[in-house]
């Protein structure tokens, strides 16, 4: 297995002359078939032409030089028309977004692998997106959780949620132990947020009851002690057709009060009327 990038510039040789043909300039992808369908040969000269090596003629990749047979092996584009057809296509693994089919951006892919004997992709590596939310670095999704290679999207299924890899310089950790290990205190946070929003319910609950259905104001709906009026007299319509009810003391706050007379002269010091002049007058008798 090998990264992408590594095949690019690797010089390519012929077995049987000897010689160098050119050097690896790209990769030619079959999205049906998943796979690598031709190396891009780039020769130097004045007159240099693009040629392919379709991936069934390659002899070996090694860890420097891609070989094989005879140079004849190597073609132009017109030779090898639906190779053509796939590089004018220009289906860039790397480069591309990765989503799941229920519409999860899980990043951008950066790098994708390719198993060295038959060509086929074997998975990519991306970052970014839902990946940065759960740890950082790049994370690995292996190929067979991938549906559609497109030309800039690639669309994964989404059970590829549950097996993403992380990658901190080789596949370490994988997203399932990851979810594991964090998953007592996600449901720990899940259940408390639950149990907070019941309570706040059932508190909204109770205050609405005290406000509108509690024993006094049942009590003040009748005719009270001391002849009080009940409070269904109380009862002003709004607009909307709907009443709203105000207590007595709402009404007598309403109403202005007689400004009360009060004497100038303390209680205190008040004149009291004299007894002689008050008294009827005697008959003298002489």
């Amino acid at each position: 297995m090998r990264k992408s990038k590594q095949f690019l510039n690797m010089n390519v040789v012929s077995l049987e002359e000897g010689q160098q043909i050119g050097s690896v300039g790209g990769l030619v992808i079959d999205p049906a078939g998943k796979n690598v369908a031709a190396l891009i040969v780039e020769q130097k000269g004045w007159f240099r032409e693009q040629k392919f090596i379709p991936y069934s003629r390659v002899h070996n990749i090694g860890e420097d030089v891609v070989t094989i047979d005879r140079s004849s092996r190597v073609e132009k584009g017109a030779s090898l028309p639906q190779i053509l057809k796939l590089f004018k296509d220009r289906v860039n693994i790397t480069g591309s977004r990765l989503v799941t089919e229920s519409g999860t951006a899980l990043g951008v892919v950066e790098e994708f692998y390719v198993d060295l004997k038959t060509g086929d992709v074997v998975g990519l590596e991306f970052s970014g997106g839902t990946v940065n939310n759960l740890f950082r670095g790049s994370a690995f999704l292996d190929i067979n959780y991938i549906r559609t290679l497109g030309t800039r999207i690639i669309i994964c299924h989404d059970s590829a949620l549950a097996n993403i890899v992380k990658m901190d310089g080789g596949i370490q950790e994988s997203l399932r132990s990851f979810r594991e290990s964090t998953g007592q205190l996600l449901g720990t946070t899940i259940q408390k947020t639950r149990v907070l929003g019941k309570s706040l319910n059932q508190s909204l609950e109770k205050i609405k009851r005290d406000r509108f259905s509690s024993p006094e104001d049942k009590d003040s709906s009748e005719e009270g002690p001391n002849g009080k009026q009940a409070a269904s007299d109380y009862m002003e319509e709004r607009p909307n057709g709907e009443q709203e009810a105000y207590t007595p003391v709402e009404e007598d706050s309403r109403l202005e009060k007689e400004p009360e007379i009060t004497s100038p002269f303390p209680t205190e010091l008040a004149p009291e009327p004299k007894a002689e002049e008050n008294a009827a007058p005697e008959n003298k008798q002489p």
